[in-house]
């Protein structure tokens, strides 16, 4: 772990903002500066900037009167909503990363994380175990998005030597409900369940996805920002995920543990996301890397958003 760590976040009043906000506000000898284009609706542990993540004069700014040393860039519009405006999710997705690198590459940043997404897998690519390295034909704006910045994360990499590291997420499980994702529906129908309401579900019953919990998650992130690269390997955004997930599985379990949810399967355009995405990935390179295991499965997962 670096020492005396300077954080900026953007795209902080995300799933991955938020959950990450709480656990590096108890770290010691950190500060974090939140960001965001939206105001947070409660209060937060770390200071905070309503930023737009395009607004490269704005972010350089704060770069340069609060010195920090790492950036996690969350900002983006995800899967769902970014089909309702492709032209706009390729600005903010791309063209946002594209800001905070070069920001990071002009002040000598010395790390950066930004996550990837299963979405850059497409149909053509829909097995069980994924592999981490494959072809790749996204069938979304957000996949084609995120496979663009992948390939940059190498690309500057190898040309300005940049340490960016990267996870390729699947669907996150939290109670954190921002909207616009594909895999929503997990904690919608979790949330419908806890308020004793029935629950319409936009994926089919036996649509299966790889899942994670975000408890999970942002010890991936924290192992793999602290990991040391003796020798740096070549730019990944390594594979990773918790188990695998369907609508009626989650029905399921939130039955059996005393929550008899009433849902209603009727898919929307999502189905066609969801149906081009891995079932499940290889995150074999993750383990032998930077010694990646998950803790959570669906029922500890599912168990700990009811309470």
């Amino acid at each position: 772990m670096m020492k005396n760590q300077r954080i900026l976040i953007t795209g902080a009043l995300g799933q991955l903002g938020l959950a990450l906000i709480r656990e590096l506000s108890k770290q010691e000898n950190t500060y974090v500066l939140a960001t965001d284009i939206n105001i947070p609706k409660n209060e937060l542990s770390v200071d905070f900037e309503q930023v737009n993540a395009l607004d490269k004069n704005r972010l350089e700014s704060l770069i340069t009167k609060h010195e920090f040393n790492c950036i996690y860039h969350f900002a983006a519009i995800l899967s769902a909503n970014g089909e309702q405006n492709p032209f706009v999710s390729w600005d903010v997705n791309v063209n946002s990363f594209q800001v905070v690198v070069s920001l990071a590459i002009q002040h000598n940043i010395q790390r950066l994380f930004w996550p990837s997404s299963i979405a850059v897998y497409g149909r053509d690519k829909n097995p069980i175990n994924a592999p981490q390295q494959v072809d790749m034909n996204p069938h979304t704006i957000y996949g084609v998005s995120k496979l663009a910045s992948e390939k940059l994360i190498r690309y500057y990499h190898h040309k300005y030597n940049i340490d960016i590291r990267s996870l390729r997420l699947p669907g996150v499980l939290s109670t954190d409900l921002v909207g616009g994702g594909t895999t929503d529906y997990a904690t919608e129908m979790v949330q419908a369940a806890k308020n004793k309401m029935p629950y319409t579900c936009f994926l089919a019953p036996q649509t299966e996805l790889p899942m994670i919990y975000i408890d999970d998650v942002i010890m991936a992130i924290q192992q793999l920002m602290e990991t040391d690269f003796s020798v740096r390997q070549q730019a990944h955004s390594y594979n990773i995920m918790g188990f695998c997930l369907t609508p009626r599985k989650l029905e399921v379990q939130l039955k059996k543990l005393g929550f008899p949810v009433v849902v209603n399967y009727n898919p929307d355009y999502r189905q066609q996301i969801a149906e081009s995405w891995p079932r499940t990935t290889d995150d074999q390179l993750a383990k032998k890397d930077w010694g990646w295991s998950p803790k959570f499965d669906l029922k500890k997962s599912v168990r700990r958003m009811l309470s």
